[in-house]
């Protein structure tokens, strides 16, 4: 039977691999390009969520009237709410990872989704060469 994945359980893991694969705190600038990131992230789910077990019962799919996607604001601001992501006040529309290497490793024990999976993942969405994950 497949395990059903939200929108917050995807953000969460994704965040939470972020903390444990980079040494520094990195800020998630919020503008287009992060929309872009996900929906792409949310694409590799798609191919792959037959093989993790997984049904999404979400979409990341942007607006594209507007290019960003609500569904990623509205869990970007779950997280926000608890205590995951803190509004960075030096730049407008950044988040700053908040959680500590013990609280990934507690979501990630939790997650449906495989640590490999979400670091290659993360290694190919929001640590190559990007803009929107800086230090």
């Amino acid at each position: 039977m497949r395990n059903i994945l939200t929108a917050d359980q995807f953000l969460i893991s994704i965040l939470a691999t972020l903390k444990l694969c980079t040494r520094d705190d990195y800020v998630l600038e919020d503008d287009v390009s992060l929309d872009q990131r996900f929906e792409r992230a949310y694409e590799t789910l798609l191919q792959h969520e037959k093989d993790l077990g997984v049904t999404p019962n979400f979409t990341f799919f942007r607006d594209p009237l507007h290019g960003n996607s609500v569904k990623l604001r509205n869990a970007l601001l779950a997280a926000k709410e608890n205590g995951l992501l803190l509004q960075n006040t030096e730049r407008l529309f950044t988040y700053r990872l908040k959680m500590d290497n013990r609280r990934a490793e507690m979501y990630l024990s939790h997650s449906p989704l495989s640590r490999e999976f979400l670091k290659d993942v993360v290694e190919e969405h929001f640590l190559a060469g990007s803009p929107t994950v800086t230090s």
